[in-house]
């Protein structure tokens, strides 16, 4: 079986990555074993169902990566803080 290296960002796009893969997988096998005469209709149902599934999860991650990013922005920016208390500020949770 041939091996290929992917390269990621993030933990979010090798899930992503890993899910893609899943989905082809799984419709390569469902291809090989459907009943003779339903091949395309069970893969096109597959198809939408579980490519649906996988473009929410991907669009929802990749919107939450934003989310998270202006987050940490947010709060780097209200971390900042002058003067002695500056250390001890640090370490609060």
């Amino acid at each position: 079986m041939p091996v290929e290296t992917f390269e990621y960002r993030s933990a979010a796009e090798r899930v992503a990555m890993l899910q893609a893969l899943a989905f082809v997988a799984q419709m390569h096998d469902l291809a090989l074993s459907a009943p003779s005469g339903q091949v395309l209709d069970l893969c096109e149902q597959q198809a939408l169902e579980s490519g649906r599934n996988l473009l929410v999860r991907t669009v929802q991650q990749a919107v939450q990566t934003r989310i998270d990013q202006a987050e940490e922005k947010k709060g780097s920016t209200r971390l900042r803080v002058r003067g002695p208390a500056a250390a001890e500020a640090t370490l609060q949770p």
